[in-house]
């Protein structure tokens, strides 16, 4: 027998690998549907690999190209190894690609950009775009006197509105007859639909392969499937994962059943529980019959603890936490973590503009200025060193410098206002406004109904030393991550901690639809986020997966989890345990 028929998960993948094959044969545009572990990285870069080897010089030969569109540069920059940056395949993110296409199209931008809702108040404010070119470079938007410099959001945004154009539909199927996307789940709304309506369901365009697994959309708002009109192809395998682990899986989600390459290795998935707790809970708007903070944390310390008398490696194990009034006060954020109560999401995922451009652009900044690598400094940036003497030098120099000594001992409001006077970053319109707002009250007190400005005011006080500490577990630098920071990886163990703290989240509330089905229109969004994040979070180990819920579950919710960790692997942690 060969490798491949003694392998389970390899049969399966096989026979998606095939199915993709005759799409790409017909003329077909499909989805991959390939779940945690599958190995939809592979498949992909195999479809490349394939059309590559069959078609690869005829397309350089007439000058077109297989688009494959990525959610980040990190996976832009695997997969364009993998095929060794053919010239027939052009791998870029969607913000890359869409403004790569839409560049040349000055007066289409010109006219496109007002019809985008978000951007409307301002360019009227403006007296309209005028002629000014349309520019993308640092990914904020500003309105200069000569030029429109876009958002990050902006660009599939505007790139949807061309689609709608016959024209500019035909022209981007000549030069790109086949377009793939990776993690299609989590792909701009805008960009997505516009496929869908001008594409899938419209006459032309190019042949469209999508891959990615829709339970993992954990990043936009819309978390059910939308009903594309392409052929289905599941990938049943799971190359990630023991088989104790993917019986969760399979047990959560039956319809797209995993195999594993396996079956003999050993492993381990268990669920802990906290119901045996007779002291006061929580009892706040977005914490609900949770362990007192200290009590939670001394918990997980203390599980920890045992799980490495029984084999786990501390330097092997992530652990997964959405309970941030906990790991806000370890990790030395809490007045941030304040600030955002209720709105964690805020700064977890970057959404409020100043934390945005502190961790994306001031905090890389100062860390390329510090190692000397100044290049880098730049290009973060976002434009040329524009040093044309030994004075500009000086004067970079002296702006950088002073920025760390505020970074060290100083507020972000400090910091925001040296960046308001150096330019170096520039602060984006919305934090410009922001200040703009926050000048003109001259010391009075904030209206009730600016909650931003509030948050704002509130957040030029702290130490931007929290910022610091902010980034590190944002980029992943601890060996503590929330759920959202972690999708696509793999670790070795994972102990996932649900509790309270987040209005988005209501774990006893998803163990209680899953073994009752009363999904509702009413539930299903907090269901399906809920559902989606922990699906992510408990598939992301090898070998051993632990969970600690110190929230009360129900009776419904404990017979979900009995049923996805079988009666054996559920455990109630003991008044003993629990101190």
């Amino acid at each position: 027998m060969t490798e491949a028929s003694e392998n389970p998960a390899i049969v399966a993948a096989e026979a998606a690998q095939t199915k993709v094959d005759a799409c790409l044969d017909a003329g077909k545009s499909f989805r991959l549907e390939a779940g945690a572990g599958a190995g939809k990285t592979y498949s992909l870069v195999a479809a490349l690999k394939r059309i590559i080897a069959e078609r690869g010089r005829s397309l350089v030969h007439t000058d077109q190209r297989v688009a494959c569109i990525t959610f980040t540069e990190v996976a832009r920059d695997e997969i364009a190894m993998e095929i060794e940056d053919h010239p027939a395949i052009l791998v870029e993110t969607i913000h890359s690609f869409s403004w790569g296409f839409m560049a040349p199209f000055q007066s289409a931008l010109r006219f496109a950009l007002p019809e985008l809702s978000r951007r409307r108040e301002a360019i009227i404010e403006v007296g309209g775009v005028g002629e000014r070119p349309v520019v993308y470079d640092r990914g904020f938007f500003r309105i200069d006197e000569d030029k429109i410099s876009l958002a990050h959001d902006d660009i599939p945004a505007l790139m949807a509105r061309l689609l709608s154009h016959e024209k500019f539909k035909r022209l981007l199927t000549q030069r790109f007859p086949i377009m793939f996307i990776d993690e299609y789940q989590d792909t701009d709304r805008d960009f997505m639909a516009a496929i869908e309506e001008y594409v899938f369901n419209g006459d032309g365009g190019p042949l469209v392969g999508l891959f990615g697994d829709h339970w993992q959309t954990i990043y936009r708002s819309e978390y059910e499937l939308p009903d594309y009109s392409v052929e289905v192809i599941d990938k049943g395998s799971n190359f990630r994962s023991v088989q104790p682990i993917v019986n969760v899986l399979n047990r959560l989600r039956p319809e797209l059943p995993q195999v594993v390459s396996n079956p003999a290795l050993p492993g381990e998935a268990r669920f802990y529980h906290t119901n045996a707790y007779v002291g006061e809970r929580t009892n706040s708007s977005h914490s609900k019959k949770d362990l007192p903070p200290e009590m939670a944390k001394a918990v997980r310390i203390n599980l920890m603890e045992r799980l490495k008398t029984e084999g786990w490696v501390p330097d092997k194990t992530k652990v997964l936490m959405l309970t941030h009034s906990v790991l806000a006060a370890e990790q030395g954020y809490p007045r941030i973590a304040e600030i955002f109560r209720g709105r964690t999401e805020q700064f977890v995922k970057k959404e409020d503009p100043v934390v945005k451009l502190l961790i994306e652009v001031v905090e890389p900044m100062c860390a390329a200025y510090s190692g000397g690598n100044y290049g880098e400094m730049f290009h973060i940036y976002g434009a040329g060193p524009a040093i044309r003497c030994h004075a500009d030098k000086i004067a970079w120099r002296a702006d950088m410098d002073q920025l760390l000594e505020l970074r060290a001992s100083g507020t972000i409001g400090q910091v925001l206002d040296h960046l308001g006077q150096t330019g170096r970053p520039t602060l984006t319109s919305q934090i410009i406004k922001r200040q703009s707002e926050f000048e003109a009250l001259r010391g009075q007190p904030i209206p009730d109904d600016m909650g931003s400005l509030q948050r704002y005011a509130t957040l030029r006080e702290v130490p931007y030393a929290e910022i610091v500490e902010v980034t590190k577990f944002v980029e992943g630098f601890t060996p503590f991550a929330t759920q959202h920071s972690v999708k696509g990886a793999e670790f070795e163990n994972v102990l996932v901690i649900l509790g309270g703290g987040w209005n988005h989240y209501n774990w006893p509330k998803l163990f209680e639809l899953l073994k009752t089905k009363k999904v509702t229109a009413a539930n299903s969004k907090g269901y399906y986020r809920s559902r989606n994040l922990f699906y992510v979070s408990v598939s992301r180990p090898m070998k051993r997966l632990a969970v600690l819920a110190t929230q009360t579950l129900s009776e419904a919710a404990l017979e979900a989890v009995t049923h996805l960790f079988g009666l054996d692997g559920v455990e109630e942690l003991s008044r003993e345990q629990l101190g």
